[in-house]
């Protein structure tokens, strides 16, 4: 069996072919281009192949260069994850978390501090996006997602279903009784960056409560849907929005919910990659996140908003 190149060979070579600059690859590496040239050169020499072709102002990989990069990419990549691993072994560090912007601020938000009294020496990094972030480009840990098909392939947990229902200001309640009454009102819907035809909207709300389809024209439709219980609190509009997301104004007093039939929308699911899962980190946040999911639904406003199966 051939002795392995050294390490340090094999490191170089795998920067190299994945910026395909010498440059590039030393800045990576806070080395100087000479000292990783040299090292390509010492394992081109150990092995007696060329694995690069040097053109004029660019490089270009050798068939046996072509062969030797996915194996050293993929063992370097095995090592960063076992280093990863002990790493992240104890309740401690930096946990980043991203999620919607929704559920960041009505739901996540106002809980963390119970999770952060519990686990002190682990700093919870919560980035609000509706957009879904790559996991190792923005190094996430957990995602919190807004679907009903998480990533087969990635760990998965549900969380919580999810449901939208109209609000209103809490002086426009007592006008409201019935759905009839909503029909010569301003409306206004929520349409997330993710949003399909087959997603609840007026059209679907009215169509569930026995109305017949009809003119319904929102004013506006808000890509945030922060905006559309503003709008609500403001007494500007009645706003369709999530359950979940109308739970922090409802239960502050500063919005209502006139009339309590719901549309099943998507769901939440707790998502990471198959080896973060069984970090102690994660398990911990995953645990506790699913605990206050449970007492969610089980609460009075959730027995009211939340139907079950």
């Amino acid at each position: 069996m051939k002795r392995l190149p050294p390490l340090t060979s094999l490191q170089a070579f795998e920067a190299v072919a994945r910026h395909m600059s010498i440059k590039l690859a030393a800045e990576e590496l806070s080395l100087t281009p000479t000292a990783i040239s040299h090292r390509l050169k010492t394992l081109e020499t150990q092995l007696d192949i060329q694995l690069f072709h040097r053109l004029t102002r660019s490089l270009k990989l050798t068939t046996e260069g072509e062969i030797l990069q996915p194996y050293v990419s993929n063992a370097f990549g095995q090592l960063n994850q076992g280093v990863a691993q002990l790493s992240m072994d104890e309740i401690e560090g930096e946990l980043v978390v991203t999620t919607t912007r929704s559920f960041a601020w009505s739901w996540l938000s106002p809980r963390l501090p119970k999770f952060s009294r519990l686990y002190p020496q682990l700093e919870v990094k919560v980035i609000a996006s509706d957009t879904v972030l790559d996991f190792a480009r923005y190094s996430v840990d957990i995602s919190i997602r807004y679907t009903d098909k998480p990533d087969p392939a990635q760990h998965a947990a549900w969380v919580l279903d999810d449901f939208v229902m109209p609000v209103c200001s809490k002086k426009l309640r007592t006008q409201i009784q019935r759905p009839e009454d909503l029909l010569d009102r301003d409306l206004v819907e929520y349409e997330w960056l993710g949003f399909q035809p087959g997603d609840p909207n007026w059209q679907a709300w009215f169509a569930s409560v026995g109305l017949p389809p009809c003119a319904i024209r929102p004013i506006a439709n808000f890509s945030d849907e922060i905006m559309c219980i503003e709008a609500a609190i403001d007494n500007r509009a009645i706003a369709l929005v999530s359950v979940i997301a109308a739970s922090r104004e409802i239960e502050r007093g500063r919005i209502a919910a006139p009339i309590a039939q719901v549309l099943k929308d998507r769901s939440y699911y707790l998502v990471c990659p198959q080896e973060r899962a069984r970090t102690a980190k994660v398990r911990a946040f995953e645990d506790w996140l699913l605990g206050e999911a449970d007492m969610f639904r089980d609460s009075p406003y959730g027995q009211r908003f939340m139907p079950s199966d």
